[in-house]
């Protein structure tokens, strides 16, 4: 993973330097911390994943308030796995994977040149699969995909970390969403492994240009990737981070 690091690190800092393209649809003045580096991700999610059609139960996020628990998912745990998981195709993931690179890189033969080595052998999906172990997920289960992505969201956008109480309850309450959703419950393996792959490039280069700007210890970067990053979630899931706070129940609207 070091390597990787080291390569797709590179690769941000370069296009962070020279603001390369828009970023995942969010207006020029908050795109300059990555620019194509995550422009095709947003896309995918509004042609297939994440539109309105398949993912409009996850607008629900913060429309209650707080109850007091998570309501009971009347499945059983095998039930709830099978309703959520995948099986990787690895010609499908060697598909995103080429369709990232060539999106991110454009006409930019050194970039492409860099990010190939940064993607080989499945890198990106590998650590997202590590940190998603790590963390009690599966990186095969969507509900787990979008808890991660909105976690990080917030995340960034706050400038917080969230607690074990927190990071549960937006587990429930995605989990609960997705089983609650009928469009959900009935994606197609092929959906799956779409939705959760470009999660993962989503998440792990997303990490990265945060950890990047926090190390840089320059105010305005970090403050235009957390911009970016809630903009991000809002053009494409449909979800204002800046409405919204996080407790040990989930995301709810402020009052």
């Amino acid at each position: 993973m070091r390597d990787m690091t080291r390569i797709v690190s590179t690769v941000l800092l370069v296009v962070m330097a020279t603001c390369l393209a828009v970023c995942l649809g969010a207006d020029a003045a908050l795109a300059q911390w990555s620019g194509r580096a995550t422009a095709s991700i947003g896309r995918s999610y509004g042609n297939l994943a994440l539109s309105q059609s398949i993912l409009s139960g996850t607008r629900r996020l913060g429309d209650a308030a707080p109850s007091p628990g998570p309501a009971p998912v009347p499945l059983k745990p095998a039930q709830i796995t099978a309703a959520l998981s995948y099986a990787a195709d690895p010609q499908h993931s060697e598909r995103i994977r080429a369709e990232m690179i060539r999106n991110m890189s454009g006409s930019d033969a050194a970039l492409r040149a860099e990010l190939e080595r940064a993607f080989a052998d499945d890198a990106v999906l590998k650590e997202f699969d590590r940190v998603m172990s790590a963390s009690g997920y599966s990186s095969r289960n969507v509900a787990d995909d979008m808890a991660v992505l909105l976690q990080m969201t917030w995340e960034t956008y706050s400038g917080s970390t969230a607690s074990k109480a927190q990071i549960k309850g937006i587990r429930q309450q995605v989990l609960g969403i997705f089983l609650g959703t009928p469009r959900l419950r009935a994606m197609t393996n092929a959906e799956r492994q779409d939705m959760a792959e470009r999660i993962a490039y989503h998440v792990v280069l997303g990490t990265l240009a945060r950890d990047e700007a926090l190390r840089s210890g320059d105010p305005a970067r970090v403050t235009q990737v957390r911009q970016s990053a809630a903009a991000t979630l809002l053009a494409h899931i449909g979800i204002d981070m800046s409405q919204l706070r996080l407790t040990e129940r989930g995301f709810f609207k402020k009052l």
